[in-house]
């Protein structure tokens, strides 16, 4: 997700830095196109939805982090009207350091639906017995990734041996994953730091875990770094361990019960990203001067991180699909294999935890859109 203010908070033990939502290449395409099909057609005043639920449904949606851009498509449908055309008033409770994860406001009956960017964390969540039910992924590339120099690059695993690592607090067991996938013997020193690109600049390591959505931001603008040519940023994905993030669950109850409340959320919240990627800035001043507003974001770093994340929403399933799918396969797979090599030992059955049946509601059902 998007940056906090306060970024050495972040990252714990339980939520390793390669999870975090954040990507790796500037946004070449942009517009709801580059997002993939089918695309939603606009909403009319009188829905389906709409002639079907006369009274209004609210929905308490937890997410997993600060209200910030990485929510863009989230916010652009609440102030756009998408969900109230849906008959739902939503209501958002942020995360963040000192708050109680999403998982557990919805196990506690404190949430309706959750929006998480920690996969790990949402998956152990789901093996301790929490009956959660993935509905979408956002981001289908997670943002977690690699930040090092041009003069000394880091672009595969090879590049780390005998390297000096700057990593937060928590990273490691991800760090030695990459050397394992790899079939490398982990061969590096780790140098625990927060997120602060200076350890870098001072070439004080090699190579910096980071958000590849924000901190190569950082180099940019304050040190007027360009990508390439200056500094390199690559995703866990391309080294090997794909995750995904920003992922949209409820428990199987709540999907059994209020399937229309969760079809009319996702309809609505689909529309909102789909708007996102035509007009980058559109959600940056909606988290800067209205959603997120006490939490001193920056406007122009806001805009920044929305482009680069809008390609990271795309994959070939989406192109095929529609935004927000997931294939459990990819999941129980590479994904899987990735969380075992750091250690994760209890995954529930992806096949089971993974539900398309909302977003083909959406996409191809009876409801009208």
């Amino acid at each position: 997700m998007p940056m906090p203010i306060n970024r050495s908070v972040r990252q714990t033990e339980s939520s390793p830095a390669w999870s975090r939502r954040r990507l790796l290449r500037a946004a070449g395409a942009t517009g709801a196109a580059a997002l993939g099909a089918p695309l939603l057609a606009a909403c009319s005043d009188s829905t389906g939805a709409a002639k079907g639920s006369p009274s209004t449904d609210h929905v308490r949606v937890a997410l997993g982090w600060l209200k910030d851009v990485g929510f863009a498509g989230f916010f652009i449908a609440d102030s756009a009207g998408y969900y109230a055309k849906e008959n739902l008033t939503v209501e958002f409770e942020a995360g963040g350091p000192n708050t109680p994860d999403s998982t557990s406001l919805l196990a506690n009956g404190q949430a309706d639906i959750g929006v998480h960017a920690n996969m790990q964390v949402l998956l152990q969540a789901i093996a301790k017995g929490n009956d959660f039910v993935t509905i979408g992924s956002g981001f289908q590339t997670n943002p977690g990734g690699l930040l090092s120099l041009a003069s000394d690059p880091v672009r595969e695993p090879r590049d780390l041996v005998g390297a000096k690592i700057l990593a937060q607090q928590g990273s490691k067991p991800q760090v030695n994953a990459l050397f394992k996938l790899a079939g490398l013997k982990p061969d590096y020193q780790f140098i625990p730091i927060g997120f602060d690109v200076e350890a870098l600049v001072e070439k004080q390591g090699k190579v910096m875990t980071c958000y590849v959505t924000s901190e190569p931001i950082a180099l940019e603008s304050k040190y007027k770094m360009k990508k390439d040519k200056d500094y390199v940023a690559v995703t866990y994905e391309s080294l090997g361990m794909p995750a995904y993030a920003t992922i949209v669950y409820c428990k199987r109850s709540f999907l059994r019960q209020r399937r229309d409340v969760m079809e009319r959320f996702m309809r609505a919240t689909l529309r909102g990203w789909q708007e996102n990627a035509k007009d980058p800035a559109r959600a940056a001043h909606l988290v800067v001067e209205k959603y997120g507003a006490d939490t001193g974001l920056e406007l122009n770093r806001e805009i920044r991180e929305n482009q680069i994340q809008i390609p990271f929403m795309q994959s070939a399933l989406t192109r095929e699909k529609g935004m927000f799918r997931m294939d459990a396969k990819r999941l129980g797979g590479p994904m899987y294999a990735g969380l075992r090599a750091a250690g994760v030992k209890d995954l529930p059955d992806a096949d089971r935890i993974v539900d398309n049946s909302v977003l083909d509601a959406v996409y191809h059902g009876r409801t009208h859109v």
